[in-house]
């Protein structure tokens, strides 16, 4: 049984009234994200395994793709207080951990990326990939590529409609989108996994693909969060490097509003204002 209320931080969970509050701040969790956000507050910067929330907040073992929808959505519901300090990150082939700054942890506890004995070869092979790519060749190009470094499981779409849907069923590590997807379709899916509103952890490692390095780019890439940049045609060597890079890299989200306020035509508009230039 649940606790009356635990504070931690600046931070109130109210489990008698399944709430979180701030201040005089107050956003309504629902009894179930107030279990989940219970349990990762008690255990606040250090990783918690998905087997310990399922235990905890159902009594049972429930499927990845459960934990992630809850664990989605009350990330959502912490976004809407635009809060700073605490955000729930997702520690890949580990768990789920609620960080909160000025708050300590054991110091065994403290989170790496990248787990005590393991190289960062034995990371990339564990990896679960999902390659946002319109063109036909370009996408198989790239999976044949990830397969060749022998990551654990990819997967390749044309959309970021079958993107969405995939991330619905499969607990993804690196979310790879291609910038040039029509009607800035690529973009607008990374600004949607950021705000919380697809069924992937809104921490998730992301790379962009482009033909060519851009300044707006490296600005959106910077603005959302995105862990780094792959050059068209792919080069495998710098392929690997990159997802070196995207599995140490750990994803500290910015308040919700930060990344809905961030345009998502930047490189249309670019390549317009480059074409009257010429």
């Amino acid at each position: 049984m649940l606790e009356k209320s635990l504070v931690v931080g600046e931070f109130h969970i109210d489990t008698s009234q399944n709430s979180l509050i701030h201040g005089r701040r107050k956003v309504y969790l629902g009894p179930l994200r107030t279990s989940l956000l219970h349990f990762l507050c008690k255990n606040v910067n250090t990783v918690v395994t998905r087997e310990d929330l399922a235990q905890y907040v159902w009594g049972r073992l429930v499927t990845d793709h459960t934990i992630n929808q809850h664990i989605s959505q009350l990330r959502k519901s912490i976004g809407t207080l635009s809060l700073h300090g605490l955000n729930i990150s997702t520690i890949p082939k580990r768990g789920y951990i609620a960080r909160m700054e000025g708050v300590g942890a054991p110091a065994d506890s403290q989170v790496s990326p990248i787990s005590k004995g393991e190289s960062a070869a034995n990371e990339i092979n564990s990896m679960k990939v999902l390659v946002v790519e319109a063109e036909a060749a370009e996408r198989i190009q790239l999976i044949e590529q990830l397969e060749s470094i022998d990551v654990a499981y990819v997967e390749g779409v044309a959309t970021t409609i079958e993107a969405e849907r995939s991330v619905a069923l499969q607990d993804f590590d690196l979310i790879i989108v291609d910038s040039l997807l029509a009607d800035n379709a690529g973009i607008e899916l990374v600004k949607r996994i950021r705000t919380g509103q697809t069924s992937a952890a809104a921490d998730i490692s992301i790379l962009s693909s482009h033909f060519e390095l851009q300044r707006e780019l490296l600005g959106l890439n910077c603005l959302f969060d995105i862990q780094g940049l792959l050059l068209k045609p792919f080069e495998e060597s710098r392929l690997k490097q990159m997802l070196m890079v995207a599995n140490k890299s750990n994803v500290v989200l910015k308040p919700q509003a930060a990344y809905e306020l961030v345009p998502v035509d930047v490189l249309e508009t670019a390549v317009q204002a480059k074409a009257i230039n010429e």
